[in-house]
């Protein structure tokens, strides 16, 4: 695992673009501004020289493709950030919901010797504590569970969550309340005009939950027979 030589500010771009692209969110330059909390004109000037030192392309109407190069370099971080994230969790027992805000620190300092220790000890198919595969992503989600978004599941189907939303920690202390992390089975009971969801979480002896369309769709899970 060779490590590519750039900075934080351009890892943190490179990162950021190919989690977009995973999603099935358009890498444009106002995305980018949201999810790194930038201002445009600085992700602007980052994107010029990114493009000068071969990372990526601005294409038409402003979306962004990452080269092989860039690609490449983009797949090692991730690698890096979903490595640091089990060591916090598995090794050092930090809580899953703060796994990924701690891990955006230490995933910087991560040398290539140091990644391939933490791989030999997790191994190759492991998943992040929010779900993602440490390889593949979500591309290897949807090719081999089919997941979906639990916004686009079937009343009265049963579901196990594959991977939730992790860059939000508000977000994952509410999951983590209510015993919807990976692995978690559910049954969507209801589904209403608005578009809230009612569910039953398998253990779960309180009432149903109701999750509104924002919680929806950052869970994502696969259909169970």
């Amino acid at each position: 695992m060779r490590r590519e030589t750039t900075s934080v500010s351009q890892e943190d771009y490179l990162k950021a673009i190919w989690e977009l692209v995973q999603e099935e969110q358009a890498p444009i330059s106002a995305r980018l501004a949201e999810d790194l909390s930038v201002t445009p004109p600085a992700v602007t000037a980052a994107l010029k020289r990114m493009t000068r030192d071969g990372y990526l392309r601005v294409l038409r109407g402003g979306r962004i493709a990452l080269s092989s190069k860039g690609r490449s370099t983009a797949q090692h971080l991730v690698l890096r950030h979903r490595l640091a994230e089990k060591l916090l969790t598995d090794v050092v027992g930090l809580a899953w919901t703060r796994a990924h805000e701690e891990a955006e620190h230490l995933e910087h300092g991560i040398s290539p010797e140091v990644a391939a220790l933490l791989l030999k000890r997790f191994g190759r198919d492991s998943r992040c504590p929010h779900g993602v595969p440490l390889f593949g992503g979500m591309f290897r989600l949807r090719r081999k569970f089919g997941a979906l978004r639990l916004a686009q599941a079937g009343v009265g189907a049963s579901y196990e969550v594959l991977r939730v939303y992790e860059k939000d920690p508000r977000f994952l202390e509410f999951l983590d309340q209510r015993n919807l992390r990976p692995a978690a089975r559910l049954r969507v009971l209801r589904r209403e005009y608005d578009e809230t969801m009612s569910i039953a979480v398998a253990g779960h002896a309180s009432a149903p939950l109701h999750l509104g369309k924002p919680a929806t769709e950052r869970i994502w899970v696969r259909r169970l027979a």
